[in-house]
């Protein structure tokens, strides 16, 4: 799955699991994973500003989720995707077992529950990515597979976690973070994706 991310996408996840490193959390939750796709170089970033939200925004929410404690991940025990992920996964086509299994043979086994090279955080233990984070990461193939696009961008992170959001309405959630940033979890991700398509058809699909 890794091999198939752009660098600006996987320099989202740097990001997200620096701005979690530098704020102390235990996690890359889904508000870091914004955060690295508003300050990226790339689609995401772009139509998210075309759409009013801009990197400055989605820090201040970086913000409160770090004063809060975090942007809980809303279901189960953080570090695994819970039934009903699972479920969506499944009827997409997604099998997170055989996800895992891949994801082991290319990086060691537990792969899955880590960032690959992570550096330790402050406690002197790693990240992982919480359940949410990680769906967005699964839900974004389907993203790149619905756009015919043989390559996962930044574009399709964003479309990924959006879909997420749909799933999520509980309070300090997904949700609740595209709410305040005056979005509707219902309808972002079409809007989203249609603004995604003018980039596209602006230039050529690129990283």
């Amino acid at each position: 799955m890794f091999e198939r991310f752009t660098d600006r996408a996987r320099g989202v996840v740097i990001t997200a699991r620096t701005a979690a490193m530098e704020r102390g959390d235990d996690q890359i939750r889904l508000v870091h994973m914004l955060y690295g796709l508003a300050v990226s170089d790339g689609l995401a970033a772009r139509a998210l500003t075309a759409l009013g939200v801009d990197a400055a925004a989605v820090e201040r929410e970086l913000g409160r989720a770090g004063a809060a404690g975090g942007a809980p991940g809303g279901g189960s025990s953080p570090g695994e995707p819970d039934d009903g992920d699972a479920e969506a996964l499944a009827a997409i086509g997604i099998d997170l077992d055989e996800i895992k299994r891949r994801i082991e043979e290319n990086f060691g086994p537990g792969a899955l529950e880590r960032v690959p090279l992570t550096p330790p955080n402050r406690t002197g233990g790693r990240l992982s990515f919480d359940h949410q984070a990680r769906l967005t990461l699964a839900l974004s193939i389907k993203e790149a597979r619905a756009l015919h696009h043989n390559y996962i961008g930044t574009e399709h992170v964003l479309l990924g976690l959006l879909r997420v959001a749909e799933r999520h309405p509980r309070a300090e959630s997904a949700a609740a973070i595209i709410r305040d940033l005056g979005l509707d979890p219902a309808t972002a991700h079409d809007r989203v994706q249609t603004e995604v398509l003018q980039l596209l058809r602006a230039r050529p699909p690129g990283r």
